[in-house]
Parts: C-alpha cells; sequence; structure tokens
C-alpha cells in the first residue's frame, strides 16, 4: 500500500512540477494568462500585478511538485497540495459551468485544454492525491538525502525564474515561434498562420514590408516603460545592422518613422519588450531578448545562410540549454 501512495504522490507532483515549469519557462506568457483570469473575475484594478502573480504562481507550483517528488515534509506538503487543488479544481468548474472564450493556462502555451479536459484532470489530481495522502498518518517518511535533492533543485527553480525573466522562452509554443511563415507572406494562408499587422504614422498598414528579404524587426509591446538606456541600446543595435530594420511598437507616443501594432501580438511575436525578431521573406528566422540583442557580425553570419541553417544556428543554444536544465533538475529529484 506504502507503494502505491508514493506512486500516486509522484504522479501529482509530475503534473505540479510539469505544469509550473512550463509556465516559468514564459513568464510573460504566464502574466497574460493571469491577466485573462483578473479580466473574468472583474478584478482588472490587479492588472499591474499580472506577471507578478503568474510567475509567483508558477514558482510555488514548481516548489510544490518538487516536494512533492522528493517526499520531503510530507505532512505539510500534503495538506498545502490539497488545499491548492481544492482552489484549482473549484475554479475551473466554474470556468466550465460560464464557459468564456479564454484559456485555463493550466500547462503555460504549450498545452491547450478546453474547460471540461482541464476541470476533469484537476478532478483526477484530487482523487490520486486522496490515495496518496489519506489517512496522513499511514504517508510515508522519505530519506534524509531527499532533502538535499529538495534544496538543489529548489535553488536550481529559483535561479532558472531570474534567468527567465530577463529571455525569452528556450521552448517558443506561439504561433509565432521560429519557422512559422506570416500570414501575409502566404499566397494560400494556412489555418492557423499568425498576422502581424502594422501601420505607419498616418495609420495606413505596411504589411507587405514584412514580406520582403531580410529584416529586423524590434519590437515594443510597452514602448513608454523602456528606460533611456534601453532606447540608446536599440539605436544603436538598429543602426549597426547590415539589413534593413524596423522598429514596431505599442504606446502612446512613438518615435518618428515607428510602426504601430497590437500590444498583446506583439507580446506574442517576442516575449522581450525591446526584442528583436529576423524575418527572411515573412518566415520568421530568430528571436532575441533586449538584453541578449546580437552583435553586426552575428547577424551578419545568419544572413549569408539559408533560413533553415540560420535558425538552427540561432535557436538550438536556447533550446538545448533548456532540455539540460530540464532533464538536470528532474534527475536531481528522483535519482538522487
Amino acid at each position: 500500500m506504502k507503494a502505491v501512495k508514493r506512486i500516486c504522490a509522484v504522479l501529482v507532483g509530475l503534473v505540479f512540477f510539469v505544469a509550473g515549469l512550463l509556465k516559468l519557462i514564459d513568464p510573460v506568457g504566464a502574466g497574460l494568462v493571469v491577466e485573462e483570469y483578473f479580466k473574468f473575475m472583474h478584478i482588472g484594478f490587479m492588472m499591474p500585478l499580472a506577471k507578478a502573480v503568474g510567475v509567483g504562481m508558477a514558482l510555488l507550483e514548481t516548489l510544490l511538485g518538487a516536494a512533492l517528488l522528493a517526499g520531503v515534509w510530507p505532512r505539510v506538503v500534503g495538506p498545502l497540495v490539497g488545499l491548492v487543488l481544492l482552489a484549482f479544481t473549484g475554479l475551473t468548474l466554474v470556468l466550465w459551468i460560464r464557459n468564456p472564450a479564454m484559456d485555463c493556462g493550466c500547462f503555460g502555451q504549450a498545452v491547450h485544454l478546453t474547460h471540461f479536459q482541464s476541470f476533469a484532470k484537476n478532478v483526477a489530481m484530487c482523487l490520486l492525491w486522496l490515495v496518496a495522502y489519506l489517512p496522513m498518518r499511514s504517508v510515508p517518511l522519505p530519506r534524509k538525502v531527499k532533502y538535499v535533492s529538495f534544496s538543489i533543485a529548489a535553488i536550481s527553480v529559483a535561479a532558472f525564474t531570474v534567468f527567465s525573466m530577463n529571455s525569452i522562452p528556450g521552448f517558443d509554443f506561439t504561433a509565432f515561434k521560429p519557422g512559422a511563415m506570416l500570414m501575409q507572406a502566404q499566397q494560400e494562408p494556412s489555418p492557423g498562420s499568425p498576422l502581424l499587422s502594422i501601420c505607419d504614422a498616418d495609420g495606413t498598414y505596411r504589411d507587405d514590408l514584412l514580406a520582403r528579404g531580410l529584416v529586423m524587426v524590434v519590437s515594443a509591446y510597452d514602448y513608454d516603460k523602456l528606460p533611456q538606456s534601453a532606447l540608446e541600446r536599440i539605436k544603436e543595435f538598429r543602426s549597426s545592422l547590415p539589413l534593413g530594420s524596423m522598429l514596431v511598437a505599442s504606446g502612446s507616443e512613438l518615435p518618428w518613422g515607428a510602426y504601430s501594432s497590437d500590444r498583446r501580438t506583439l507580446m506574442t511575436v517576442n516575449r522581450s519588450n525591446g526584442g528583436a525578431t529576423l524575418l527572411s521573406d515573412g518566415l520568421i528566422v530568430a528571436k532575441w531578448p533586449l538584453s541578449k540583442l546580437p552583435s553586426a557580425q552575428d547577424v551578419s553570419a545568419l544572413a549569408e545562410l539559408d533560413a533553415t541553417e540560420a535558425m538552427m544556428k540561432a535557436n538550438s543554444p536556447r533550446r538545448l540549454g533548456t532540455q539540460a536544465f530540464l532533464l538536470y533538475v528532474t534527475a536531481v529529484l528522483l535519482l538522487l
């Protein structure tokens, strides 16, 4: 029976851990999900806190999952997880009944569930929790080394969270991921193709500019919030490029020559406010955050490659690094 209890606890922990990490990979996306919940609950005044709440909840979910996987402090972690599951189940029940046009965001942008599927998933998790933790006195205590493995994993997750807040996702699950072709660059647009509409100062749509050869798009979804140092960095970056570039932004006052677009769309194009995205005839090749804009030499090297080769060269290191981290932290929890 102890083995059955442990297996149920590990299954619940695995779901918590994976769901939390998928949101920590994409903090801006987690904030967008929380914004939808704030709108649904009619507490729009909390919108400025959406990203902080999203990251905080994702971090809590990940650490609870890590604690379940390691089996540490079962008589504290167990009841806390039960309360979180109860809250999640109640919320998803309301979503199923009301059926608003929003995503539950249970697994970030990676997996999209219907409201019923989300509710059913939480009900199944509650059943697993009941088997794992009732009665509480029968829950097995962990080996002391598991507290060491949890501590290592917790520190690693915290460091990864700080890194994610200053970068862009290693795994891009949005419609504007590298390899996607913009709708305006297709003669017969395929279903689900991403559309990035831009307007000049006169309000004229200039979407055609995005499908003409190599172009670097610097996007700022909150242009008004960029500090002067960031604006200078963007200016220097654009002036150093060996190819055409454009600034696409959302804000109350945009500089001369900038193109305007929808804020949420720009947040999907590039999660970094002031980040850069390289396009080749409307094909999304690579993305960089404001904190790690590429050098002119790096851009020139990519421009000389085939689009597919350029995508592999620019995106593989970030993806492989994220994969390595996920394998490392899972191994620490399960093997140590």
